[in-house]
This record gives C-alpha cells, sequence and structure tokens, in this order.
C-alpha cells in the first residue's frame, strides 16, 4: 500500500480577481513526498525564456524568471523560500514567523545545500525539479505531515517593464511572503 500523496497546483493572479492579458496558462507544480523526501516539479510555459546570470544566493527574481517554492511545516515558526532560475541557480532563504519588513535578505539566506534542484529548457517553457529533505524544512521529530506551500513564479516578457507574477496560492494581494494564505497540503 502507497503512503504517498501527490498534489497538483495550478497558478493564477487571484489577487487580481482576473488574470493579466498575457497570462495563458503559465504552468503548474507537482508536489509528492516519498518517506522524508518532498519531490517538486514544475512545468513552466515560456516563449521567451529570461535566463539572468547569476551565481548561488544572487537575488536572480530582480532580472529574469524564477521558479520559487514558499513552505512552511505546521507547527514550525519559519517558513523557507527557495528560488531556481532556468540554468539552475538557487536562491534559499529562511524567514522567522512575524519578521518585519524590509526583510535582511544577508541574515535570511542560507548558504548550506538543503536540496538538489536540475532544470530543463523545452519546447514552449521550462521544468525545474526539486528533491528536498523535510528535515531540512523542518527542526520537528517526528516531520510534520501538513505543510503550507505556496509556488510563485517571475516571468520576464518582452516588451514589458515588470514580470508577470503568479503563484499556486489564493492570495488577497500580490505578497508571496502572506504564509496565512497558503494552502496546507497533507503530505504524508
Amino acid at each position: 500500500m502507497s503512503t504517498n500523496t501527490v498534489h497538483e497546483l495550478k497558478y493564477g493572479q487571484s489577487w487580481l480577481g482576473a488574470d493579466e492579458k498575457p497570462l495563458r496558462n503559465p504552468g503548474t507544480v507537482r508536489l509528492e513526498r516519498r518517506g522524508d523526501t518532498l519531490f517538486v516539479e514544475a512545468r513552466l510555459r515560456d516563449e521567451n525564456i529570461s535566463d539572468p546570470e547569476a551565481k548561488f544566493n544572487d537575488e536572480a527574481y530582480k532580472h529574469g524568471d524564477v521558479f520559487e517554492l514558499f513552505i512552511k511545516g505546521e507547527g514550525d515558526n519559519h517558513y523557507h523560500e527557495i528560488h531556481v532560475t532556468p540554468s539552475n541557480v538557487l536562491l534559499q532563504l529562511r524567514f522567522e514567523v512575524g519578521e518585519k519588513r524590509p526583510f535582511n535578505l544577508e541574515k535570511a539566506r542560507v548558504w548550506e545545500p538543503i536540496l538538489k534542484s536540475s532544470t530543463e529548457k523545452v519546447d514552449g517553457g521550462w521544468i525545474a525539479r526539486y528533491e528536498v529533505p523535510l528535515a531540512n524544512l523542518s527542526d520537528q521529530k517526528p516531520l510534520p505531515t501538513r505543510w503550507q506551500v505556496g509556488c510563485g513564479r517571475y516571468d520576464y516578457q518582452p516588451g514589458l517593464e515588470k514580470p508577470v507574477m503568479t503563484n499556486t496560492a489564493p492570495l488577497t494581494v500580490c505578497d508571496f511572503h502572506r504564509h496565512a494564505e497558503w494552502p496546507v497540503y497533507e503530505l504524508v
């Protein structure tokens, strides 16, 4: 008997009430827990991939496309934000719940690798994959089975001043850090 749980998430712009005109099926995210590891696969539609030059823990979202995983274990007093560019360059951040803005990104950066990632450019877009040991995200023993998740996306498109931003969470404003609005998923 399998104890794997799979969740399929869809992107949108719930804070607008209706999606922006440039938004056309921006992609989907698949979450699956196997044992104590979370597998994440984002399939991102993109006709014009903007792949910024970046190195580990750079703020590449300011310059080009990124996929973001926001995740918080039930009962944890912190959450993680993990970005990847189309060339598989990561930004890993950890924030305390209730931390005031503006965030101190130097303090939030996680310098030890907390996951394995890979990316692949495909016809019509790109794919991002994460393999995350859940013990790297939560200090709880046993590990939580309920996790709040919101997957964000920055999609830079030709002719637009700002990226098209989407998220899988039903956010009421365009602020991906609103962890109280991230859905809870059973990952058992």
